[in-house]
């Protein structure tokens, strides 16, 4: 034979009296009127077969079973509410999946990435660090920060930022760095993915044939930049990226110019998600991060004042 449970409304009246000690408090709680939370928890009384309030001239009070129920009542409602909230909460999580090529990773996205899903809840986020372009045709993914030209078939792609480079060392080096000859007496690192940076920089330095000390070649530019930290020679630290070092103390950027590169920073997407919101977000945080980036850098692009004598 089947449970024949109270009236629900009835019960939610119940409820909601029993937690304000009033009629008139519960009928605002429920957009409804005094007069209609009594007759709807009069008719749970008939229903039970007995009273749950007392009711004195200005206010009521729970009978002893009304007391015992109420407690019962709304653990029920709390159980519905959490076993509710466990089914929809599954539903209301995204996932996004953001590749990035690791140096932009490293220095900014990981670093800066609590401010982001501050204002995203409800979003799980994967980052993939790899120095190959995400193939969005086949790949799990649905954004990517790349280098290069801009030029993709068939993805929506958003320029992050131009780049640029000049020699960054440790601070250890500085009295030792009075003209761009001077690197000559130090170790140049190379990036083996660019083996014509320090060349160009070289030439657009104005500096003929230069041989240092001796050479190390790495094959990322975050492996260039931790060892010129730990002072193992000079590397091209890349603008606007390289910023925080500087303000940090970690690296000095000891000559300029700063040379453009060919190629920038590109947020890339497919073309059917670039209004997705959570992809418009991602895009419009990564562009303010940039914008930090070039601001930061500032104070470092005037070339250094030289002496007089």
């Amino acid at each position: 034979m089947a449970k024949r449970l109270p009236p629900l409304l009835a019960l939610e009246a119940f409820d909601s009296a029993a937690r304000h000690m009033s009629f008139k408090a519960a009928a605002a709680e429920l957009h409804l009127t005094p007069s209609a939370i009594s007759h709807r928890v009069r008719q749970l009384e008939q229903h039970l077969g007995l009273p749950l309030f007392r009711r004195l001239n200005r206010e009521i009070r729970l009978t002893e079973a009304g007391q015992d129920y109420a407690n019962t009542v709304r653990k029920a409602f709390d159980q519905v509410a959490q076993a509710s909230t466990r089914l929809v909460l599954p539903r209301r999580t995204e996932e996004l999946r953001l590749s990035a090529v690791p140096h932009f990773a490293a220095s900014w996205i990981i670093p800066q990435l609590e401010s982001f899903l501050d204002t995203q809840p409800g979003l799980r986020l994967f980052v993939e660090s790899s120095p190959r372009n995400a193939d969005f045709a086949r790949d799990v993914v649905d954004a990517a920060v790349r280098y290069g030209s801009g030029r993709w078939p068939g993805l929506a792609a958003t320029k992050l930022t131009d780049l640029s480079v000049a020699p960054v060392c440790a601070a250890k080096f500085r009295p030792e760095m009075r003209r761009p000859e001077d690197l000559g007496r130090h170790t140049l690192i190379h990036l083996t993915s660019f083996p014509d940076a320090w060349p160009r920089w070289l030439a657009a330095a104005r500096i003929g044939m230069l041989k240092p000390k001796r050479e190390i070649w790495v094959d990322n530019i975050t492996q260039a930049l931790d060892a010129a930290e730990r002072g193992l020679g000079v590397a091209l630290g890349v603008a606007p990226l390289i910023a925080p070092k500087l303000h940090e103390g970690r690296l000095i950027m000891p000559f300029r110019p700063l040379v453009p590169v060919e190629h920038g920073y590109w947020f890339v997407c497919r073309r059917a998600d670039a209004a997705r919101p959570r992809i418009v977000s991602l895009r419009d945080w990564l562009l303010g991060l940039m914008r930090q980036a070039r601001d930061g850098m500032k104070p470092f692009e005037a070339p250094p004042r030289r002496k007089a004598g």
